[in-house]
């Protein structure tokens, strides 16, 4: 049996009702959670029903699972008994199937994946400024002809189909119909971006209802909206699940909560636990902080915190709370003084079988640069020096953007550093995509050399010595295809060895290669596209998870064939960038639900919005700005563009002030009020990168950027210096 800390004994005595468990990182959370639910069955509480419980990533889930299948069976029952887990997305999909006729489709109707979804939208807004050609540049303050004007111009046009797509996700989750749009649309100005985005919705849900697809949005909309019109399908669901437990509830959104709300409604057992200080989402998602702070103060929840943790050292502990009281006490922007709860962190007692980490001296440190692009440079030097003479500890560099992230990897990669890029497709994963692709377009095309070349480098030439292609190139040049494929009296190996495959090593891989390409050849004229695959699969001997990447392409093809009856293999080829994207979605899931583990004296490379949940020895938090991480309303916004018109240069606050000025929520200055959230937001952020070090930790910022934009240190590296300085001499250290 676990030994419970103080708070988790508490919420392990739960037995029913409304309750709310606010949670520090490193808190435990999940472990008592499954700890509690095993309880609950064990006892029967859960009646003829089941523990629902409802998280953010499927690597949770599956956490989730195997957590409550272990104490189930330290209990002596069976692993599987009494519980459901899901995402917001699955339990959406579950809700809709027990009554598929209410969407007029059957019960295997098609959810459009992030990756079509993405490429459609591209579409839609491409055909869009094709169209407003003049309407779309007008908020430029770049004149045409000027040094800069195409340079912002592509900049405009990158971020316009981002914009979107969080638009339409904002205006579906508000329940604006296509109808209503179109109404809304007609009373704005024509400069409106939310007229714009408007547009963009409008044939978005038309492309969706004519191809009969549901995106992920609207499973949920659709979902709620089932529970609220069908009080059959509500009941069943809420016998079905007698007690919802809701994870990471201070990323929830108001369409979560009422749904959560409606199948707890009959029970009255609902807990729900999150962590306020790492609400990160709610500038650019459909999460709204204040949600589980409002739940937590309603008069019939019960409140139990869970405030000791043994993931990180006193020191760093100490300076996330200083963070806390002086955001709370001092923040020189009032407004924002609310933006972390006056909640602190506390270590575990001597007796707790996992402490807290020890460390020699003090080994928080803050260091500035003159210029972006060292400061990239030398951290990266710093990290893969660290991991060198520390292989055995766990290494994170977090960086503010993709693009740094993009930097650093260069240069770790010139270096010869060991770092994976968290997030991203493995190199084993983007290696089977490419070997797949080539394969594909040979035989699309089997009469085109350099095609053959391709396939033949890329999987069975890869580390033969000398220069494969240029080898075959020249083999081509003096042999027609039909001969390098079927030599004379159709025999392989050949007769007569070609000087160009002289090499044993080269020539052995060769004639693999072309008996391989002749199966294939062979199977091509007898299969169609999505079975070649599947045969393309098993004949290269791909592993599971390279088996589980092929089938999903066979149903993307098949998918395909079924849209475009005319289509042939060299059709599918031509429509292979788009399949790609599609399947980066999918391996981004398959890779988020095995969950990511950082490999000892590996670096991990990872935006900070995307290490919470995570937590390293050691952490280099890069990128501390003014822009990144602003105190006051005065500081310069990433969100705010630049190169567009003062008053319009933040598109996003102006779409999300005119939609709640359309919900009757009407904001008197949206454009501040957007700089108060992201301050907020952003001081979230910094709080959450903190408590993801264990046992040091680097905060590093620049004076310019890569552009040559001024930025210097964010107010909040001046603030926690002045901890730091007087820990340092606390723990005399120079």
């Amino acid at each position: 049996m676990i030994k419970l800390r103080p708070g988790q004994k508490e919420v392990a005595q739960y037995r029913g009702g409304y309750m709310a468990v606010p949670a520090v990182p490193g808190a435990g959370k999940t472990t008592v959670l499954a700890h509690l639910a095993a309880d609950l069955i064990q006892e029967g509480c859960n009646g003829k029903g089941k523990i629902l419980i409802v998280t953010v990533m499927n690597s949770a889930v599956s956490n989730f699972r195997s957590r409550i299948g272990d104490f189930l069976q330290e209990r002596g029952l069976p692993r599987s008994r009494g519980y459901e887990v899901k995402t917001l997305h699955s339990l959406a999909m579950t809700i809709l199937k027990e009554k598929p006729e209410y969407l007029l489709i059957n019960q295997n109707f098609q959810v459009l994946d992030e990756g079509r979804q993405h490429e459609l939208l591209q579409q839609l807004t491409s055909e869009w400024m094709a169209e407003n050609s003049a309407l779309w540049k007008e908020p430029l303050r770049f004149k045409k002809g000027s040094d800069k004007y195409q340079n912002v111009l592509e900049k405009w046009e990158k971020k316009l189909p981002v914009i979107f797509k969080e638009a339409v996700k904002t205006i579906k989750f508000i329940g604006l119909s296509p109808g209503d749009a179109e109404k809304i649309r007609q009373q704005l100005e024509e400069s409106s971006y939310l007229r714009w985005a408007l547009s963009i919705y409008q044939q978005y849900s038309r492309v969706l209802t004519r191809e009969g697809y549901l995106d992920f949005d609207d499973l949920i909309i659709h979902a709620l909206r089932l529970l609220k019109e069908d009080t059959g399908v509500l009941e069943r669901l809420q016998n079905r699940w007698t007690f919802i437990f809701e994870d990471e509830a201070q990323d929830s959104n108001p369409l979560q909560e009422e749904i959560l709300m409606l199948l707890a409604e009959k029970s009255g057992n609902l807990v729900r636990v999150g962590d306020s200080n790492q609400a990160i989402l709610g500038t650019f998602t459909a999460a709204e902080p204040d949600i589980f702070r409002q739940y937590c103060r309603r008069p019939d929840v019960k409140k139990q915190s869970i405030l000791y943790s043994s993931r990180s050292s006193v020191q760093v502990i100490n300076l996330a709370n200083y963070l806390v009281d002086w955001s709370s006490l001092y923040h020189p922007q009032k407004e924002c003084r609310t933006a972390l709860e006056r909640q602190h962190i506390y270590p575990v007692d001597g007796t707790d079988p996992f402490p807290n980490p020890e460390v020699e001296g003090y080994t928080i440190g803050i260091v500035g640069y003159k210029e972006q692009k060292e400061e990239i440079e030398k951290v990266a030097e710093h990290a893969a020096n660290y991991i060198q003479r520390n292989p055995r500890d766990t290494v994170a560099i977090l960086v503010p953007n993709r693009y740094v992230q993009q930097e650093f990897a260069n240069i770790l990669t010139v270096m010869g550093a060991n770092f994976e890029e968290v997030g991203k497709i493995t190199s084993q994963q983007a290696k089977t995509i490419n070997d797949v692709e080539k394969v594909l377009e040979y035989l699309a095309e089997p009469h085109r050399p350099e095609k053959l070349t391709a396939l033949l480098t890329s999987i069975f030439l890869t580390d033969v010595t000398g220069d494969s292609s240029e080898i075959l190139n020249r083999l081509f040049e003096k042999y027609p295809m039909e001969q390098v494929l079927y030599p004379t009296g159709g025999r392989l190996p050949w007769l007569e060895i070609p000087d160009e495959l002289s090499d044993p090593e080269l020539y052995t891989r060769f004639i693999q290669g072309i008996k391989s390409v002749q199966k294939w050849l062979d199977a091509s004229i007898q299969l169609p596209p999505d079975e070649l695959v599947l045969y393309l699969a098993e004949d290269i001997n791909l592993d599971l998870h390279q088996l589980g990447f092929a089938h999903n392409l066979a149903l993307l093809i098949r998918q395909k064939m079924h849209e475009n009856p005319h289509w042939r293999l060299y059709d599918v080829v031509l429509d292979l960038p788009a399949l790609k994207r599609s399947m980066g979605s999918y391996l981004r899931v398959v890779n988020e639900q095995q969950g990511f583990e950082p490999t000892p004296g590996v670096i991990s490379l990872i935006t900070t919005h995307k290490s919470k949940g995570l937590e390293w020895d050691t952490v280099y938090l890069t990128g501390v700005t003014r822009a990144e991480y602003p105190s006051t309303a005065a500081d310069n916004f990433q969100s705010e563009m630049y190169f567009l018109k003062q008053g319009r240069n933040n598109p996003v606050a102006l779409i999300k002030a005119e939609l709640k000025f359309i919900t009757g929520d009407k904001v008197k200055d949206p454009l501040y009020q957007h700089k108060i959230d992201e301050i907020s937001e952003r001081l979230r952020l910094l709080y959450v990168a903190i408590t993801r070090a264990k046992k040091n930790l680097l905060l590093t910022y620049h004076e310019k950027t890569i552009y040559n934009f001024k930025t210097g240190p964010s107010q909040l590296i001046k603030i926690l210096s002045n901890h730091i300085k007087k820990e340092r001499a606390r723990y005399g250290c120079s």
